[in-house]
Formats: structure tokens, C-alpha cells, sequence
């Protein structure tokens, strides 16, 4: 068998035992990696009960990686997460890049599964040395309580060797909703509150680490288009999308969000900051000599937009430069528009503690306009904070992230216990859906992630389809089988048309674990050299389009589950037919009436009933 390792791992954390599942050519043609591996493995390890709920015991968390993990190719390193989620209402899917899933691989393995739950805090430590597996449940509750450096320095100290590593901070450990995975110290599993269920499962981390060689039927090949994919980069526009992240990382789309109006300010009221000192502290040559510092790429990534912060600045012992979404979220989102200082440190804050940036950011934004609007009051929260207040903004997190004080420990509960406890009038100013933050996309300016934004199994992600520029792209539309136009301000019938076909493409690429940076339609390699690619890993002869199928078949069994699980899609928000104020998205806004039509055309095309269930 190529390019899978035709094992899977099942963890008992209950039992404190372990075994390997073997999977066969057949599975692998059906299933092949990724965010679709998981969802199948899912099935086979989870019934759902009266009491199924994301901190139950027989709750599976699921690790999964592709089929191109370990082959030295670009932008192919990422891991998958899926689990029921503690965010919201059904699974959620989360990705993170770093080595963890070229390193599961080398471990022997093509997933893994856990399940049960610990009777006391642990972390795993899975070796594999020459064709032996061993799974050791390992004591930590010295590394309860740690914040996500300490405890991976700790346990840098108690093992041997380097493992690639999994772990969750204090607010996993307090199942706080927000919660994240880490993986090492660069990367997140962010969205859906995963972190929480591996606190619930008294999990602290996941150390992996093997000698297993992984075998590619043409790996010659696999080079040679990851070689003509550099060559292309290389040669790309300085100023292109791929070119802004390798100088600036994601960063670097501050500017590029601003000159867009694309950029969510004081709680998405605006979308672009009034201010030429801003844009002066967002310019891509300001950022370079004031934040970016060195680039630490994921494993053969020429593209390498994780960097570090600047040795020399204030914000060097941070953990990681801050990414586009958070740094939006929890600074000209909550209005702070030239002094980032605050920002930057409410984003180490997430890191450190271990909450996802982008509904922290929410949440923030989301009192401030409250108190602004005078719905809350001091004497009703024993807190008030105002946009622009950085210092209140941090202490906010922090309260969050260990559920200090009632208020922090109410949204730590999740957006929904929150609002039965602050009231209705606070429901206009949410920018969730479904319980999960927004990201740094305005869904006004972009109506087709808008919609997007409010359809399960994955509410409120902005990487489940393409943005709404690819609707003026015929030739990659033709390539998505598609011979249709749309605009970017409407949201009707071809625009929901086009999302279903890029929904399908970006799953496809969650199905192979890859990162859509570089795999995303029109970034660096073609849709033939990537089937080539695969095969040229697998050994199968599959077509884009079955490829392209793989990926629409990952979303039905995760729209199953998700319904399964009492998971319904997000209503029309009155907030979206507000029409943007100024700048480059000006009277962009969405009407109840577009959405109700397009909504009821988009089930259709995906063969559902008119509630959005699947009828098989």
C-alpha cells in the first residue's frame, strides 16, 4: 500500500489501553485522509445516545491526517480534528499545520482515535520503533495547570527524544467553550472548542514519534510538480496573495483587508479604519520593520507565512507573530486602531491560556457594543468596558480563559448560556453564528461567505469555501465544471451555485490534509497537477472530478452527523441588511429576501429537505 500506513490507532483512555486497527486498499479508495477519514471513523466509533454530548466519555476526538503527509511536498503537513463540539451544536472540524501529522504518520499511523476519559490528568506518549507501538499513559498532573509553554517545555524535559506534540492549556483544562489544541508552539486547532474536549477527557497532551518510513508509488514525480509549483511561486507578482504572506505572513492582510473594505472594525459596524496613521502602522514595509521577524515554516513549505515576531521588539518572548484573524479580532475589531500593543498581548494571552483568538475577539467586541448601546451596565455585570479599552480588553480575556469571576465563567459557558444570563437586547449585537465567533471576513462585503458563515457542520468558518472574488474567474469556475458569473456584492442563485463547488473543492483539500495557501484554486499548483500528485503518491487513477467527489462526500456524512446531532444552520441576521457605511464595500448588505431564496436553492443543490437534512 502507497502513501497510507493501512493502520489506525485507538486510544481507551478509560481503560488505559490501546490497539491498531488495520484498513485495506478498498477503505483508503473510499475514504482516503483527512477531514473524510475522520468523519468515517467518527461513525464507526461513536452511537449516538440520549446523553452524547462533547464532554461525554464515549465523545470520540479524532486526528486525522492525508495522503501526501511526510512526502516532502509543500503545504502538505496539516492534521484535521473532529469532535462534537462544545461551541456549538454538533461536530466541528478543525485543521492545524506543523509536523504533528507527517509525525503521526512516521508513528504508523493514519489516524488516531480517542476515546474514554482518564480518571486522573495524562498525556500520551506513542512511540513507534521498529514495527513496535507502545502507548504509554503517562501521569500529568504536574502539567495541569501550565500554560501551553511551560507545560511543552516540561515535557521537553521528561521525554527522551523530540516528539511532535498536542496539548491544551488552562482553558481546556476548565472546559471553557473557546478552548483550543496547540500543536507544538506555532500552530492551532482554534475553532469549535476542541481544546475542551480534551480537558473533559482529563487529556493534557499527545506526544507522537516514530521510525516508520512512509512509501509513495512515484515519489520522482510528486517532486517534480512540487518543483514546478516553486518555480511558479518563485516567478509569481511581488505584490500577489502568495507573496504578501511570505514576506509578511498573514499579518501582511491587514493591508490588503483595509484597502478592500474587508476589515471588521468596532464590531464589524465598518469595514476599514478612517485613519492614515493606521494605515501607516499596517503597511507592509511598517510591519516588517516593526513586527515581522523570521519565518518558521511548516516542513518543505517555500511559501512559509508563520513567522515569529522581530527579535528586537517588545513582543519577542511571544510565542508566535499574531495571524491576520486574530490580530484583526482583538484590535481594529474591538477599537483599537493604532496602538496594537494590547492587541498583540490579548492574542498571547489566547495562546498561552489556550482560547481561539477569533471568538475571544467576538465576545470582546460584542460587550463593548453592548455597553455602548447601554443594554448592559456595570451594575448588571459588576464590569463594563468600552471600545478601545486594550487593558480592560486583556483582563477580559484572561477572565475568560480561567474562568475568573462570574462574568468570565458565564462566557466561558458559550455564547448561548450567555445570553439566557445577559438577556435578549444583547442578541442584535452578536456577531456569532451558531455560538462561534465570526472571523475577520465581513460577511456584508463578502455575501458569499456570509452565507457560508451561517450553514453547519462548520458555522462561522471562513476556509470551508472560496471568497467571493473567484465569482469573476471563468477559467477556474470552468475547471469546478461550472459555466456560470456572479458579482461580488449579490447574493443570489449562480453566487451560492459557485460556493457549493468551491465548498467541494476546499473539503476535497481537507480530505488530503493540505494547506489551502497553496492548494487553495489559482494559488500556486493547477487542479491536473494536483490529481497528478495524488497518484503519483497513491498509485490510484483518480480524475479531479472523483477527487472533487471525495470532497462533497466528506461534507454529506458531516452534514449527517451534524443534523444527527440536533445541529441546525443559523437563521438570517438582521445585522446583514445593514448596509456598509463607507469605503470600498459601500451599501453592500444582504437581504432577507435573497437569503431565504438562495438558501432554499443551495439545499436543493445539495439534495436536502427544506430544513437542510440530508434524506439518506
Amino acid at each position: 500500500m502507497y502513501a497510507f500506513m493501512g493502520k489506525i490507532l485507538l486510544v481507551n483512555l478509560t481503560e488505559k489501553t490501546y490497539q491498531t486497527i488495520d484498513k485495506d486498499d478498498h477503505f483508503y479508495r473510499q475514504y482516503m485522509g483527512g477531514s473524510l477519514l475522520a468523519a468515517q471513523l467518527f461513525t464507526e466509533h461513536f452511537e449516538v445516545t440520549e446523553d452524547a454530548g462533547p464532554f461525554s466519555s464515549k465523545n470520540p476526538l479524532i486526528f486525522a491526517t492525508g495522503p501526501l503527509a511526510g512526502g516532502s511536498v509543500c503545504g502538505v503537513t496539516r492534521v484535521n480534528v473532529l469532535t462534537i463540539s462544545p461551541e456549538t451544536t454538533g461536530i466541528y472540524l478543525s485543521q492545524a499545520g506543523g509536523e504533528f501529522g507527517p509525525e503521526m504518520k512516521r508513528a504508523g499511523f493514519d489516524a488516531v482515535v480517542v476515546i474514554g476519559k482518564a480518571s486522573s490528568p495524562v498525556y500520551l506518549k506513542i512511540t513507534t520503533l521498529n514495527q513496535k507501538t507502545f502507548c504509554d499513559f503517562l501521569p500529568a498532573d504536574h502539567l495541569w495547570g501550565k500554560d501551553r509553554v511551560e507545560a511543552n517545555e516540561i515535557l521537553k524535559k521528561d521525554l527522551p527524544e523530540k516528539y511532535s506534540m498536542a496539548s491544551i492549556g488552562p482553558a481546556g483544562e476548565k472546559l471553557v467553550a473557546q478552548a483550543n489544541i496547540m500543536f507544538e508552539l506555532d500552530h492551532y486547532a482554534g475553532r469549535g472548542g476542541l481544546g475542551a474536549v480534551m480537558g473533559a477527557k482529563n487529556l493534557k497532551a499527545i506526544c507522537l514519534k516514530g521510525d516508520q518510513k512512509i512509501a509513495f508509488k512515484d515519489p520522482k514525480k510528486m517532486m517534480a510538480i512540487n518543483k514546478v509549483g516553486a518555480k511558479r511561486f518563485k516567478e509569481s507578482d511581488p505584490n500577489s496573495f502568495g507573496k504578501v504572506l511570505r514576506k509578511n505572513g498573514t499579518f501582511g492582510l491587514l493591508a490588503l483587508n483595509q484597502d478592500a473594505g474587508n476589515l471588521p472594525t468596532k464590531n464589524f459596524k465598518h469595514a476599514q479604519v478612517d485613519s492614515e496613521e493606521y494605515e501607516k502602522e499596517i503597511s507592509h514595509s511598517h510591519i516588517r520593520e516593526k513586527y515581522v521577524g523570521k519565518s518558521v515554516p511548516c516542513r518543505a513549505c517555500y511559501l512559509a507565512c508563520k513567522k515569529q515576531y522581530k527579535q528586537d521588539s517588545p513582543w519577542s518572548d511571544y510565542t508566535v507573530c499574531a495571524e491576520y484573524e486574530s490580530i484583526a479580532l482583538l484590535a481594529p475589531n474591538i477599537g483599537l486602531e493604532t496602538d496594537f500593543a494590547e492587541g498583540l498581548r490579548a492574542c498571547e494571552i489566547c495562546n498561552r491560556l489556550g482560547i481561539d483568538t477569533m471568538s475571544a475577539g467576538d465576545i470582546v467586541s460584542w460587550l463593548m457594543d453592548c455597553f455602548e448601546n447601554q443594554v448592559l451596565t456595570e451594575e448588571k455585570t459588576g464590569f463594563s468596558i468600552k471600545f478601545g479599552d486594550g487593558q480592560k480588553a486583556c483582563e477580559l480575556v484572561e477572565d475568560i480563559a480561567l474562568r475568573k469571576g462570574p462574568l468570565g465563567d458565564l462566557l466561558a459557558s458559550g455564547i448561548e448560556k450567555s445570553l439566557l444570563k445577559l438577556g435578549e437586547a444583547t442578541r442584535p449585537y452578536l456577531r456569532f453564528s451558531k455560538g462561534i465567533g465570526f472571523p475577520a471576513h465581513m460577511p456584508r462585503r463578502k455575501p458569499g461567505i456570509g452565507f457560508g458563515y451561517l450553514h453547519g457542520p462548520n458555522p462561522a468558518d471562513h476556509m470551508k469555501l472560496e471568497h467571493d472574488w473567484i465569482v469573476s474567474e471563468k477559467e477556474i469556475l470552468k475547471g469546478l465544471g461550472l459555466n456560470i458569473s456572479s458579482t461580488l456584492d449579490t447574493l443570489d442563485k449562480n453566487k451560492v451555485e459557485i460556493a457549493r463547488a468551491t465548498q467541494c473543492y476546499y473539503s476535497m483539500v481537507d480530505v488530503l490534509s493540505s494547506c489551502m495557501f497553496v492548494f487553495g484554486p489559482g494559488n500556486i499548483y493547477t487542479f491536473t497537477e494536483i490529481t497528478e500528485m495524488v497518484n503519483a503518491a497513491t498509485g490510484f487513477d483518480l480524475t479531479f472530478k472523483e477527487l472533487l467527489a471525495l470532497g462533497e462526500r466528506s461534507i454529506q456524512i458531516q452534514r449527517k452527523i451534524y443534523c444527527d446531532l440536533g445541529g441546525q444552520d443559523e437563521e438570517y441576521l438582521p445585522y446583514l441588511k445593514e448596509k456598509i457605511p463607507a469605503g470600498a464595500g459601500e451599501g453592500y448588505h444582504i437581504t432577507e429576501k435573497d437569503f431565504k431564496e438562495t438558501r432554499a436553492h443551495y439545499y436543493s443543490l445539495w439534495g436536502w429537505d427544506e430544513k437542510g437534512v440530508p434524506k439518506v
